[in-house]
C-alpha cells in the first residue's frame, strides 16, 4: 500500500525507524516542532508551560511508534494523539487559579523589572523593584507565590562544590535556617547583596538559585558573588553572636 507520509518528514522518519535513538528521535521531533506548537495552541488554549510542552513532546514520541504510513499522514496522526493535551492543560488550569489582581500585578512587576534591568545593567533587587512600583516587598512575594509557591532554604545549601571550585579559598557559609534573621539584615544590604540574599535563600517567593546562576543574572563573576555571600554570612553570624532577633 502506498505510503502517505509527507515528503518533508521522510528523511527524519526513515532514519528514526531504521535506528531509533536519542539522535534520530531528536531530529524527528525538531522536524515536527511546528505541528507540536500548533497542537499546544489549539488544545492547550493557554501559553504553553514548560510542563505542558514537555508532555507534548513525549506524546509525539509515543505517536511515532504507533504511526502507520499506509493509514494516513504523520501530521494528522500527531494531531490526533496530541489532543490529550486538552486534559493536561485543563488540569494545569485547575491547579493554577490566579486572582485577577495578582495577574495584573505580575504583568506590572514584570515590565518594571525589565525597565530596571535596562537602566541598571543587572537584575534589580526586590527593594529596588518595590521602590519603583510602589508595591511592598511583602506584596511582591505574594504576587510570585500566586503562581509558584516555593520553599525557603538555607544559605549553605545554595553553595555547591561546583560553585566553590571557582576559588579554592572559599569556605561554604555557615548554615542558617532563620529566615527572620535574613529579613532583619535585608534592608541594611546594598541592592546587589539584597538580590543575592533573595535568590540564595528563596526570599519573597523567589526560587532558590545557585551562585553561578545568580552571577549570570547580576553579570558578575561567580567568585565575586561568592565573596559577597561571605560578607552576607558575616552579618548573619554577627547577628547570631549578639543573640539574634
Amino acid at each position: 500500500m502506498k505510503s502517505r507520509l509527507e515528503p518533508e518528514y521522510t528523511t527524519e522518519y526513515d532514519a528514526w525507524q531504521q535506528q531509533p535513538s536519542k539522535t534520530t528521535t531528536g531530529a524527528l521531533l525538531r522536524k515536527v516542532e511546528p505541528v507540536i506548537s500548533n497542537a499546544l495552541r489549539s488544545y492547550g488554549n493557554v501559553q504553553a508551560s514548560p510542563t505542558l510542552r514537555s508532555r507534548a513532546r513525549r506524546l509525539a514520541v509515543d505517536a511515532f511508534s504507533s504511526y502507520d504510513p499506509a493509514r494516513g499522514s504523520l501530521r494528522s496522526h500527531l494531531l490526533s494523539r496530541l489532543q490529550r493535551l486538552r486534559r493536561v492543560a485543563g488540569q494545569e488550569r485547575q491547579i493554577i487559579r490566579v486572582p485577577e489582581q495578582v495577574t495584573l500585578d505580575q504583568m506590572r512587576t514584570g515590565e518594571a523589572a525589565a525597565e530596571l534591568e535596562d537602566r541598571l545593567g543587572r537584575q534589580p533587587s526586590d527593594a529596588e523593584l518595590a521602590d519603583y512600583t510602589g508595591l511592598s516587598v511583602r506584596r511582591l512575594g505574594h504576587i510570585r507565590r500566586g503562581l509558584q509557591p516555593v520553599a525557603e532554604g538555607t544559605l549553605a545549601q545554595a553553595v555547591s562544590a561546583e560553585q566553590s571550585s571557582y576559588d579554592p579559598a572559599i569556605r561554604a557559609p555557615v548554615p542558617t535556617n532563620d529566615i527572620g534573621a535574613a529579613e532583619f539584615i535585608y534592608d541594611d544590604l546594598d541592592p546587589v547583596n539584597q538580590f543575592i540574599l533573595e535568590r540564595t535563600l528563596g526570599l519573597h517567593g523567589h526560587p532558590r538559585m545557585p551562585a553561578v546562576a545568580i552571577a549570570k543574572e547580576l553579570r558578575l563573576t561567580p567568585g565575586a558573588v561568592s565573596h559577597r555571600m561571605r560578607q552576607i554570612q558575616q552579618q548573619l553570624d554577627e547577628l547570631e553572636d549578639v543573640g539574634g532577633i
